[in-house]
């Protein structure tokens, strides 16, 4: 079943629903997801209102967003995740939350206005924020039938400074704030009945369009066989016993009533012959 809505801004979405037969449909996701960029989620336990049986699955995103720190990357995976970009372009760019706005063929990234020194706390989710971007495309694409249409992935911890301008104490580098993938073909499986439904969407914009373009994201290369080496720690098991009966000495005092130990232990994993 082929459906379609227009957003603000004109792209016409259409989402197709299919059936998709249980045993051989999970099979063919999963040879995907071994080859491709994808998701799986799995739940196997059901509470009205907070916890789905669904499982859900996604395969060959054709974009991801990266921020880190002030910046703001949206990049193509594949030939139609560039036409995606292209759509999206006039969503991202007017927002005033740039300081920074750039456009090339597989990519969009900007540099997001800093933190203001002084504001409420009412104020502080509508700072300049990573999220002030995925605001904007909830804005644009939110209808009924883009309720299947996902942003999937991870956030970290450090996504606080998003919105609290902290004085950091040691040099970051290499660390992600959020990264999401794009999902337009979303998989939701019911274990309980063996049903698939699968959402796929495509996006029209003037003359641009997905419609018609392969949904692959390239292959993803095989991890090497290894095998554990020797485990090393900054401390020994012997200094370790005796943290640990200090800390209990100061619990029956009073002193904790909770601790987490902080230590270092590196596992070396040797290539397989």
């Amino acid at each position: 079943m082929r459906e379609q809505y227009t957003t603000p801004s004109g792209i016409v979405v259409a989402r197709t629903l299919s059936k998709i037969p249980y045993q051989k449909g999970l099979a063919a996701v999963l040879r995907r997801l071994d080859k491709q960029r994808g998701i799986y989620l799995s739940s196997g336990y059901e509470y009205p209102g907070r916890y789905s049986r669904w499982d859900v699955a996604a395969a060959a995103p054709p974009l991801e967003i990266i921020a880190a720190g002030r910046e703001v990357v949206f990049r193509a995976l594949s030939e139609r995740g560039k036409n995606l970009l292209k759509i999206l372009r006039p969503v991202l760019e007017p927002h005033p939350h740039w300081s920074r706005f750039a456009a090339e063929e597989d990519s969009i990234n900007g540099t997001l206005k800093p933190l203001g020194e002084l504001f409420s706390e009412e104020e502080r989710s509508k700072q300049p924020s990573a999220f002030s971007m995925l605001r904007a495309l909830l804005a644009e694409f939110q209808h009924p039938l883009a309720s299947r249409l996902g942003l999937v992935g991870a956030f970290g911890y450090d996504l606080v400074l998003q919105f609290d301008p902290i004085e950091l104490k040691l040099p970051r580098s290499g660390v992600k704030d959020l990264h999401l993938l794009w999902c337009d073909e979303i998989y939701f499986m019911d274990r309980k009945k063996e049903a698939i439904e699968r959402y796929q969407f495509d996006f029209t914009s003037g003359d641009v369009s997905t419609v018609g373009m392969a949904r692959t994201s390239g292959r993803l290369s095989k991890p090497r066989k290894r095998k554990p080496g020797p485990i090393v720690s900054d401390h020994t098991e012997a200094e370790y016993v005796a943290g640990v009966e200090k800390v209990r000495d100061r619990m029956r005092q009073g002193d904790y009533y909770e601790v987490t130990g902080d230590g270092t232990a590196s596992i070396y994993w040797l290539p397989r012959n």
